[in-house]
């Protein structure tokens, strides 16, 4: 009996692995036009220990061409994106949102962490026909009778993870207005999209899908 238990835990265990993987970011060189460039794409939703395996990554990529990651995910741990976002402003590697490709939250975050190797260069931007969308980190309460203690341990949750989305945007110099469509209060699953024009209001660069013009925000990006 204890050896069929055994086998039973580590095909759950498994099955549970197996899954996480399967849903972790697939993360890999991808060849474009641009020779100048190496360029990483990053698919898939976030799971834990997906910031790892971008560092291992990147330590990998030795030479002196600069590097961009592509971004066309969603859905996932908002806390290991913090970390991969941080990862890319530290190590200066741009970010841009391909054409006709969706970043959800909480790839948003993962984007204005990207920073140019060059100051003369915007460090991230969205093609044109690409879609940002943001999902409310705050919850969506059940009808029934609550407690003033399950409000105040409910509130004290969201304020906080509004203030680690604050600091990080303050410490990788994003524009702090990108807190307001997190605040908002939206159903369960639902996504609240932005358009280009609410993309360059945030400091988001716009690529043009058909003639290729970048359009550049009003306020310097970091």
């Amino acid at each position: 009996m204890s050896i069929a238990l055994s086998g039973a835990t580590l095909s759950a265990a498994l099955a549970v692995f197996a899954a996480t993987q399967a849903c972790a970011l697939d993360i890999k060189q991808v060849e474009t036009s641009d020779d100048k460039t190496i360029t990483v794409l990053l698919s898939g939703e976030v799971v834990a220990g997906d910031s790892l395996r971008i560092r291992s990554l990147v330590g990998k990529l030795t030479g002196a061409k600069p590097i961009t990651a592509q971004l066309a995910f969603g859905g996932g741990l908002r806390s290991e994106a913090l970390s991969i976002g941080r990862f890319l402003h530290q190590v200066r590697i741009r970010t841009v949102i391909p054409a006709k490709a969706r970043c959800i939250s909480p790839c948003p975050l993962v984007l204005v962490g990207g920073r140019s190797p060059d100051p003369k260069q915007v460090s991230y931007m969205k093609y044109s026909s690409a879609t940002i969308g943001f999902s409310s980190i705050a919850p969506n309460f059940p009808d029934k009778v609550y407690s003033v203690a399950d409000l105040d341990k409910t509130m004290a949750a969201t304020q906080n993870d509004i203030l680690q989305i604050a600091d990080y945007m303050t410490e990788v110099g994003a524009n702090i207005s990108l807190l307001k469509f997190y605040q908002s209060a939206l159903k369960p699953k639902e996504i609240r999209y932005i358009s280009n024009e609410q993309a360059l209001d945030l400091g988001i660069a716009v690529i043009m899908d058909d003639t290729g013009e970048l359009i550049t925000p009003l306020k310097p990006q970091p």
